[in-house]
């Protein structure tokens, strides 16, 4: 996507950004419509007579994990995305002048300039996911607890405000913990090097 130019590079940016326009209640709901029991996935696969009878999509963990990386991608593609326009082309052409091959000249070039976006892109789609609600409730079901969920049925359904409480204070202290160390590591980063 960052090597693009003219209308691929367009088209490619559309299909990242697309998701971005879509509310995540939508979203969720259409993964409802492919994966259930008599949906589009399954449907297609006894077509194709691959499976004799439907498969149990729904309400598993698999599920949950596809809806989430469908909603957060764009939230770790864009960092990334931005940290790899902002590299100079001549600096890896100058590696692959000193002898580098492709994989090395990744490895030793761009991979650590990248990491700034690495990192960002990482840490913005882990507290978002930290967050979610809707989509693990309604693709997950009552047997996909993700954080957020379990402070909700504590609060909601069980009552229980001590352990809600104790819940999100881990989770905060969790949080924090996690931007502390992301941007320690992007302090390091300005002499990391990778080696073999």
């Amino acid at each position: 996507m960052a090597k693009l130019k003219g209308r691929w590079a367009a088209l490619v940016a559309a299909c990242v950004l697309i998701p971005l326009w879509t509310s995540v209640l939508v979203r969720s709901y259409a993964w409802i419509v492919l994966l259930q029991r008599n949906g589009i996935v399954n449907n297609a696969l006894v077509d194709a007579g691959l499976i004799s009878e439907p498969l149990r999509l729904l309400y598993t963990q698999g599920a949950v994990t596809l809806a989430m990386t469908h909603v957060l991608l764009p939230f770790m593609i864009l960092p990334i995305y931005g940290a790899l326009r902002s590299i100079p082309d001549e600096l890896t052409r100058a590696g692959r002048n000193l002898g580098a091959g492709p994989v090395r000249a990744f490895l030793h070039v761009t991979l650590p300039l990248s990491l700034p976006g690495v990192f960002a892109g990482a840490l913005m789609t882990f507290i978002l996911a930290l967050g979610f609600y809707i989509t693990p409730a309604l693709v997950g079901g009552a047997r996909t607890l993700m954080m957020a969920t379990l402070i909700g049925q504590q609060t909601i359904e069980l009552l229980d405000w001590p352990f809600a409480g104790a819940l999100s204070l881990v989770l905060l202290a969790a949080t924090l913990l996690l931007v502390v160390v992301f941007r320690k590591a992007l302090s390091l980063n300005r002499g990391f090097d990778v080696r073999n």
